[in-house]
């Protein structure tokens, strides 16, 4: 039985071609955090007690679906019946915790209508390949902060594509303050 080596060819440059598919979607379609680092930077003088926290997270996403196409989201008001609307719009989740006696506790914003969270530009790549992995640093204003007689404050962060595949909420160490 003679086998045509062209057939040959052409099933291993099929297999080849479906492998390399494979291969270019190496993260999962669900968005990934790992914790970066947190870096303080203080506005102006050190005097002034005006502070960001720089939060960095590594982050991958298998499909790419990454931020908003528009920053203006349109409907800003943030109504209680329109709440979980409002809140749909953002990306980057930011929550804010508080060490007291002993215990982490989350700390709101004085304002639930200006939460910590982020809305991010769409980061999806051009092209056949959506995979996306990076960094993402964002400031946290920590100017009216802490709250509470505190030596070290906690973050949550979580990223929601636009798919609405969450992250698993990524935990910062302790930052002493």
């Amino acid at each position: 039985m003679r086998i045509n080596s062209t057939k040959i060819l052409l099933l291993i440059g099929l297999g080849l071609a479906f492998t390399s598919c494979e291969q270019n979607q190496k993260f999962v379609d669900q968005p990934n955090l790992q914790w970066r680092s947190a870096e303080v930077k203080y506005l102006g003088d050190s005097a002034d007690n005006r502070r960001v926290i720089d939060l960095t997270v590594y982050f991958t996403d298998g499909d790419g679906d990454i931020g908003r196409e528009d920053l203006n989201t349109g409907n800003d008001t943030c109504l209680l019946e329109n709440y979980d609307q409002f809140l749909s719009r953002f990306d980057l989740f930011i929550y804010y915790y508080e060490r007291v006696n002993g215990q982490y506790q989350e700390i709101l914003p004085s304002d639930s209508c200006l939460p910590f969270h982020n809305i991010l530009p769409n980061l999806t790549p051009i092209g056949q390949n959506k995979t996306l992995e990076g960094d993402i640093t964002t400031p946290f204003d920590y100017s009216n902060y802490p709250l509470n007689a505190t030596d070290s404050i906690k973050f949550e962060l979580q990223l929601i594509d636009i798919a609405g595949n969450e992250s698993i909420r990524v935990i910062s160490p302790a930052i002493g303050i």
